[in-house]
């Protein structure tokens, strides 16, 4: 597991063959694009999967401001969600909702029970897999503007890739499976039910 941002993008960097930095104001090429482009990496790797250490939880009141149309509430998210993962009220799975800009918006009336992926900034809470998936996002995002080689950019994709396939394949051994929802009588009668 990392320590810092400057391990993750040392690791990306030295990966590409470049010299490490040692702070994100270091007055060099390699320090600007790392201090540039971290964030909307870390967002997006974080987004990309649900990262278990990542994971939280909120219970949320319905704004006073209902939506326009389409729906019957609207929740105001916590500030730091990248994603939701799901939402319940009470204990009962909401199976229809949206969510538009910082709102999550449904058809019931709250409270609602909200699990989510949050914005996770300190790299000593993130997972060995996250680790190396961020590093190798990192690398992919930084590859052409370093080294001018799309093609080291593109292996660095492929391995981004399959360090995304490699986390889903070990959280699928880490939780219970999550319970299939029953088939429609459309489905059922589909497959012959």
């Amino acid at each position: 597991m990392a320590t810092s941002v400057i391990e993750l993008c040392n690791s990306a960097l030295i990966d590409l063959g470049e010299e490490p930095i040692t702070a994100l104001t270091d007055n060099t090429k390699a320090a600007r694009l790392c201090k540039q482009r971290w964030p909307a990496v870390r967002d997006a790797v974080l987004r990309a999967h649900p990262w278990n250490c990542a994971a939280a939880q909120a219970v949320l009141a319905a704004s006073a401001t209902p939506p326009a149309f389409r729906w019957a509430s609207a929740f105001p998210l916590p500030t730091d969600c990248l994603r939701v993962l799901q939402a319940t009220v009470g204990g009962g799975v909401v199976e229809a909702w949206e969510t538009q800009g910082e709102s999550l918006c449904c058809g019931e009336s709250g409270p609602l029970e909200l699990c989510y992926i949050r914005r996770l900034d300190d790299p000593r809470l993130y997972d060995s897999l996250l680790c190396e998936a961020l590093a190798a996002r990192l690398s992919a995002t930084l590859a052409y503007p370093l080294t001018a080689s799309t093609s080291l950019g593109q292996a660095f994709w492929n391995l981004y890739a399959d360090k995304l396939r490699e986390a889903r394949g070990v959280d699928a051994r880490e939780a219970s499976p999550i319970p299939v929802p029953a088939p429609t009588s459309w489905l059922a009668a589909k497959v012959g039910r």
